[in-house]
């Protein structure tokens, strides 16, 4: 007769649940009434909490029971290139890292039930130890874009275009902190996170920067170690792709045939991009002079379209499809409930909801409708 095993309290667990929650390890104490040296030897593995005590703590992180029991398959995750590192605290880069180790939870899980589009990367290994200047980043563009068949045309959908070529996009709140959108290199397939506060024709730069650091930036391990203008000059280089592979250089110059705002704005429509992205193009293709750049965003100041700029309420934003279509695929085959979705992924609704894209409240358990069959007709008359 076998023995049933009862789960093992993880330890790493609950120090991932407090970092997502922002919570130091004082604040976490003294909300469920312990010592902070209770809360050391919790998440060193020195001590378990008692079934009291665990309770308090699943009330306050709001994580499920399972998550702190489970023992997840150990996450291989490269550098996290956090847009906002020169101005962002330690705390937001923390909760937003420990958000991406859900993130890699629920992929996992999704994992063993879907089939994900292939990575479809180019081979970039032509540009081993490239120094990456504005030729050979204008080059990697032209080559992406060949790969991925794309011509010289406008892109209507980044974040699609990335889905399909087999790169794993999630939706992120930002929690109005100073961190942007970010990537992470992972085994298998990079990640990109993309920020919910933003208009459609940003989010389009942001990513196609990601991108950029995917593709040209697999040889930094952590950026931390960066010195200031090592991270700016990196930054640039993912700035420089981004307008590169969204604004083609000969196609792009062709369409602009005026240096008005009003042109401007009738280009964004066309290139899916930003005016203040577009005017940066035109400098760094030489199409206008360092003069005349400074006086156009000076007008984009004078008209207060530096912080919204027109037409930014007016197109949708683009959202990730894919792990949104392989939640509800698994609801609407009835391969899982919504309670056991969330009970075996072990990650809060919220976040499943959130990192997936679902509208809120998609995961709340609905109770099986009672069924009724006819047994019998009534005569024709």
């Amino acid at each position: 007769m076998s023995v049933k095993h009862e789960p093992k309290f993880n330890p790493k667990r609950l120090r991932e649940a407090r970092l997502v929650r922002g919570l130091t390890i004082s604040e976490l104490a003294e909300k469920i009434n312990v010592s902070k040296q209770a809360i050391s030897q919790f998440e060193l593995g020195e001590h378990t909490p008692k079934p009291e005590t665990m309770m308090a703590i699943i009330s306050t992180l709001k994580f499920p029971k399972s998550f702190f029991y489970r023992d997840f398959k150990e996450q291989f995750v490269g550098n996290t290139f956090f847009r906002a590192n020169a101005t962002a605290s330690k705390k937001s880069k923390e909760i937003q890292f420990h958000k991406t180790l859900l993130a890699g939870y629920i992929y996992e899980y999704l994992s063993e039930y879907i089939e994900f589009p292939e990575l479809n990367l180019p081979d970039t290994s032509q540009y081993f130890n490239s120094e990456w200047d504005n030729d050979s980043i204008e080059q990697l563009a032209y080559q992406v874009r060949k790969h991925w068949e794309l011509g010289d045309r406008p892109i209507a959908n980044i974040v699609h275009l990335l889905e399909k070529n087999g790169i794993i996009v999630f939706s992120v709140d930002t929690d109005n902190e100073k961190v942007d959108a970010f990537c992470q290199q992972r085994p298998g397939r990079p990640f990109i996170f993309l920020g919910n506060d933003k208009s459609a024709f940003r989010r389009q730069f942001d990513g196609a920067h990601e991108l950029g650091h995917i593709l040209m930036h697999k040889d930094i391990d952590n950026q931390d170690v960066l010195s200031r203008t090592e991270f700016k000059n990196m930054e640039n280089q993912a700035n420089r792709f981004a307008s590169a592979f969204l604004m083609p250089a000969e196609a792009f110059a062709k369409t602009v045939t005026s240096t008005s705002l009003l042109h401007f704005v009738e280009l964004k429509k066309y290139w899916n991009v930003s005016i203040a992205a577009m005017l940066r193009r035109c400098l760094d293709l030489k199409l206008i002079d360092e003069s005349k750049y400074t006086s156009l965003v000076k007008q984009m100041s004078m008209k207060k379209m530096r912080t919204k700029e027109p037409l930014d309420d007016v197109v949708p934003l683009q959202e990730p499809v894919v792990l949104k279509k392989s939640i509800l695929l698994l609801l609407d085959k009835k391969i899982k409930n919504e309670l056991q979705l969330v009970q075996e992924i072990s990650v809060p609704q919220e976040y499943i909801e959130m990192l997936c894209n679902l509208e809120k409240g998609t995961l709340n358990y609905k109770e099986p409708e009672p069924t009724i069959r006819l047994v019998k007709k009534t005569d024709e008359t």
